[in-house]
């Protein structure tokens, strides 16, 4: 009866001095996109004033990402349950709605972070209007979790 006991107190304290890992690391995948002007051929960034911005998921309500907020740039959530993102940016009166084709795939970031998704644009398939966006240039056309602090996907230009 004693050698029961003292095997579930042993096996009772080996379990109870496991850890369990935490995750640190972002697993969402989000689009970088930073603005740019162009005066007398020199490409420069910029800050806009009063953005507004709105992700569109079929199915789902809108969900507002920036509001009336002075920024040189966004980070943009790409869908994964689809082939295409969609977003509608507004500035004052003006509004314009980009859509972002794009492929999907999934890679294990680690075992406590699961699984995390990798984008590939596709660089002939950015659809946008032109009441906002005088032209889009693709800097980087993979996306992942793995996003570097100073990395852009697209340079928007106003």
């Amino acid at each position: 009866m004693q050698s029961r006991l003292l095997l579930i107190s042993v096996l009772f304290l080996m379990v109870s001095c496991v850890t369990q890992e935490v995750c640190n690391d972002n697993s969402q995948s989000e689009l970088v996109a930073k603005f740019k002007t162009v005066i007398s051929e020199a490409v420069s960034d910029t800050t806009i004033s009063g953005v507004t911005l709105y992700g569109i998921r079929e199915g789902k309500p809108d969900s507002l990402l920036y509001d009336s907020s002075d920024i040189s740039s966004v980070e943009l959530p790409l869908d994964p349950h689809h082939t295409y993102s969609r977003f509608v940016m507004k500035i004052n009166e003006l509004s314009d709605t980009l859509t972002l084709i794009h492929n999907t795939g999934f890679y294990l970031m680690s075992y406590t972070c699961g699984y995390g998704a990798i984008f590939t644009l596709d660089p002939d398939s950015i659809i946008h209007g032109s009441k906002l966006f005088y032209d889009i240039e693709i800097k980087s056309t993979v996306i992942d979790a793995d996003t570097e602090p100073d990395e852009e996907h697209l340079w928007l230009y106003f």
